[in-house]
């Protein structure tokens, strides 16, 4: 395997963090300065516009560029900035790092990039193509009903949304909404890496097998990171606990996203058994 840079399109609470910090630690890796970059999205407006960094002011520039000059580390909110204003700034950044003695990995792992249409995704790829590096995507799905709870946790805890009175109809609503649905629609995601991508440059799987000693050889065999099978003992991210939705709201919600499971079901017929909501679904639209 050459240089090799990694476009992780998540999904969000799908062991996206657990990828990232498997692959950034091994011999050969260097990441780079942030964990997700956030740098695609922002472009898509909506729910993602509030991930556009505004420009720094004049004081905050000079500020960095006399902190670059002495060999420290580029402000985080400059660097994402610098990198959102131009796209040859986000591929020379990473081919920059791959370009030190002993680093043949780099990547960008962030999970709101599932939203990616296919056009941008290709750009991606091409541009690296052009500076001699190979694109490897990764894309891990979980059953959206669980996705979606704990995206709805998160965000409570976070205190993005307040305290509920009543769980069940608040997810429901959520789920429904934007902010759920730009993150869960796996089915398009998966329709955007087809287009974009080649089969031998994507790795998609379930975050239900993910920390399995088979999945993680998979993902060892795919991303050329030597793997324990039993790294996925240690979570990254996990979220547990809070209230739970009732059995009528999880039917709710995965009759919603019946083209998720439609879709995905085609490629990996095991989510009837490690999804909950999957059999309550009809198999054809």
């Amino acid at each position: 395997m050459g240089k090799t840079f990694f476009l992780g399109l998540g999904g969000q609470k799908c062991g996206s963090s657990w990828i990232q910090a498997q692959l950034a630690k091994a011999e050969g890796s260097d990441f780079g300065r942030l964990g997700e970059y956030q740098v695609w999205e922002h472009q898509l407006g909506g729910v993602f516009a509030r991930y556009k960094v505004a420009e720094p002011s004049k004081f905050e520039k000079l500020r960095t560029r006399l902190k670059l000059s002495v060999g420290a580390p580029e402000p985080v909110a400059h660097l994402r900035w610098r990198l959102q204003s131009d796209p040859n700034a986000y591929l020379d950044y990473f081919a920059a790092l791959l370009e030190q003695q002993g680093i043949e990995r780099t990547g960008d792992i962030t999970p709101s990039y599932a939203a990616l249409p296919a056009d941008m995704l290709a750009m991606i790829s091409y541009g690296f193509a052009s500076r001699g590096i190979e694109t490897k995507v990764i894309f891990s799905m979980r059953d959206p009903v669980a996705r979606l709870k704990s995206h709805f946790r998160m965000d409570i805890q976070k205190g993005r949304i307040p305290e509920p009175k009543d769980f069940d109809a608040a997810l429901v609503e959520f789920a429904k909404s934007e902010e759920g649905m730009t993150r869960s629609r796996y089915d398009l995601t998966l329709a955007n890496i087809k287009e974009a991508f080649s089969e031998g440059q994507t790795h998609i799987c379930l975050f239900e097998e993910l920390f399995t000693p088979e999945g993680i050889q998979s993902l060892s065999e795919f991303s050329g990171v030597p793997l324990a099978t039993n790294a996925g003992g240690t979570k990254v991210n996990a979220r547990q606990g809070g209230s739970d939705a009732s059995e009528n709201a999880a039917k709710e919600i995965a009759m919603h996203y019946a083209q998720v499971y439609q879709t995905v079901t085609q490629q990996f017929p095991q989510i009837e058994t490690l999804w909950p909501q999957a059999k309550a679904v009809p198999t054809t639209a």
